[in-house]
């Protein structure tokens, strides 16, 4: 069951059906720019599509083939991976969110002008850690999700996109969105190409400096409340640091969508969910106590993140880890 309040923190892309019909059938979202040269979002409101799907799935005798067939046709955004189990994971959503989204229509009308924090201040406040030497220009993407709390983030044409549910309670959002934000910014300060098929050692990386920014930007939060889902993991998965490390080394260089996906919203090999996100806080908090700086870290390059990551794991396992205490 998700939780409110839990943030799912996974780069994942948002697939839908393509095809003339359903493409023809969509309503046009809403779209404005807010920013300047250096640092500039362009946001996609999504909610008018949204709505033009509930209102023609709320007419009487709609069942859900029915439903699940207009919601392709006319909305057809889900934040699951673009994968075939991806799409059944977005039917499943849309089966669990369906009752719901009645006492979400008065936010959702508001559509992205009301979203709260503001994405663009939100962009600011990683910029003034991560210090980009080059302008940052994200698209912003409000659309409405399940009520799971999985704002998102990934790469097309070279330019980041960060996905924003506009159920989100507020509170969720203030934690989620530094994390995606900061998965923008480093897209573009190490040239990432933000796709979901990467090295284990570039998703633990860009997962743990994501978690380590946003601890910076919402310093008043709980370093839980930044990096876990489900509630009591991150308890849970500290006193198996050293297991997690090991089982993480043979996979840094696997780039697959089976393996992304088993370390990051699956199962990893110690039967934890996101080991890649735990894995991640530890080999950047390694760094950083080496005296590199959260923006020298967001400027190491894809290809170099393997071999940094396994020096990084072999020296935590080596012995600088033995005294770990297992908490906070």
């Amino acid at each position: 069951m998700w939780q409110v309040f839990v943030p799912l923190l996974a780069i994942v892309l948002a697939i839908a059906p393509s095809g003339a019909r359903a493409q023809a059938a969509k309503v046009a979202p809403v779209e404005f720019t807010r920013g300047d040269d250096e640092l500039r979002i362009e946001v996609t409101d999504l909610s008018p599509r949204f709505l033009d799907f509930h209102a023609a799935a709320s007419a009487p005798g709609v069942d859900d083939e029915r439903r699940w067939q207009l919601w392709q046709e006319r909305y057809g955004f889900a934040a699951v991976p673009p994968t075939a189990e991806g799409q059944q994971m977005a039917r499943r959503l849309l089966e669990q969110a369906w009752p719901r989204y009645g006492e979400a229509l008065p936010i959702v009308r508001q559509g992205a002008a009301a979203m709260r924090p503001d994405p663009l201040e939100t962009l600011r406040a990683v910029a003034a850690v991560l210090q980009p030497d080059k302008p940052v220009h994200v698209r912003v993407i409000a659309y409405v999700g399940a009520f799971d709390g999985n704002a998102f983030s990934y790469g097309q044409d070279g330019k980041p996109v960060v996905a924003v549910p506009l159920e989100m309670d507020e509170r969720q959002r203030g934690a989620i969105l530094p994390h995606e934000m900061t998965h923008a910014v480093h897209i573009v300060t190490a040239g990432l190409s933000g796709g979901w098929e990467r090295s284990i050692a570039a998703t633990l990386m860009q997962e743990g400096l994501a978690v380590h920014v946003a601890r910076e930007v919402v310093p008043d939060r709980d370093l839980a409340e930044l990096i876990e889902y489900t509630p009591g993991w991150w308890a849970q998965v500290q006193p198996k640091r050293r297991e997690i490390l090991r089982g993480i080394l043979p996979a840094l260089e696997s780039s697959d969508g089976q393996t992304v996906f088993r370390f990051t919203m699956g199962q990893g090999p110690n039967g934890f969910e996101r080991e890649a996100y735990a894995a991640g806080w530890w080999v950047i908090e390694h760094l950083r106590g080496k005296g590199m700086s959260l923006a020298q870290i967001a400027r190491i390059p894809e290809a170099e993140m393997p071999a940094v990551v396994r020096r990084a794991i072999e020296e935590m396992l080596g012995g600088a880890a033995s005294g770990f205490s297992g908490r906070e």
